[in-house]
């Protein structure tokens, strides 16, 4: 899952690229590897703890505000109506997980 998601996010840089370069194709680049990177998102939340997982405090909240500001930024590059508010609900998720996270950790042992 881990090659899916970094092939998504390889060819989501490329269709940024091609969407400033104006040069055809860049939407369904985009709009391909937008879908590709958010459903490989998605699936973190549904796999089992390995021994090296890193454990999150809130990580569905984390997930889908990640996946709000990714589709939010696909919007905005593609123009399409609800870029500000997607992006803005994301951001602000996003903004109240650290803020979660931060409060309930102890501070640090030197």
């Amino acid at each position: 899952m881990r090659t899916i998601r970094s092939i998504a996010i390889a060819g989501f840089i490329l269709g940024i690229l091609f969407k400033t370069l104006h040069w055809p194709g860049a939407g369904i680049i985009l709009l391909s590897s937008g879908v590709l990177t958010i459903v490989s998102l998605a699936a973190l939340l549904f796999r089992k703890p390995g021994p090296l997982t890193v454990q999150l405090q809130y990580p569905a909240m984390l997930i889908g505000s990640v996946i709000v500001v990714i589709t939010g930024g696909l919007f905005k590059i593609m123009h399409w109506p609800g870029a500000n508010m997607l992006l803005l609900l994301g951001l602000t998720t996003c903004a109240v997980w650290f803020l979660l996270t931060a409060r309930t950790a102890g501070p640090a042992k030197a």
